[in-house]
């Protein structure tokens, strides 16, 4: 039986950035819109929490259109937008984020196939920053 912190690390993807803080964030935002992805909230927790600690939402008009156009996958919106949280550790800033791969693997159909499309954009938008 796999480990309850195993499962959480196969279901959240952690990347350390070659960057600091700020410079992550804005390789994270610059990337999401060359993708043609649009940054739709951007929140900074470094005074509620005392630490480098960021979140930034990001979505795609289309694919989330697609997403929940048919009624039978409207609880996919429970997941929506996608989420990156930016934040520093002893070692470094890491990025994290939902393992969209792994998740489209458990959805069958058109939304799983959706859903990899997706998990292929959050890794080039991840990718920016290793």
């Amino acid at each position: 039986m796999i480990a309850v912190e195993e499962m959480m690390r196969q279901i959240v993807k952690g990347v350390k950035s070659k960057y600091g803080f700020e410079e992550t964030i804005e390789r994270l935002k610059k990337k999401t819109e060359e993708v043609g992805w649009t940054v739709i909230g951007e929140y900074d927790f470094r005074e509620k929490v005392g630490i480098q600690f960021a979140i930034i939402e990001v979505c795609n008009r289309d694919f989330a259109t697609k997403a929940i156009s048919k009624p039978e996958n409207r609880w996919i919106s429970a997941m929506m937008p996608c989420k990156f949280s930016i934040i520093e550790m002893p070692d470094g800033v890491y990025v994290f984020g939902m393992n969209m791969g792994l998740f489209a693997e458990m959805v069958p159909g058109e939304l799983g196939e959706l859903l990899s499309e997706v998990a292929r954009v959050d890794e080039e938008i991840i990718g920016s920053v290793v």
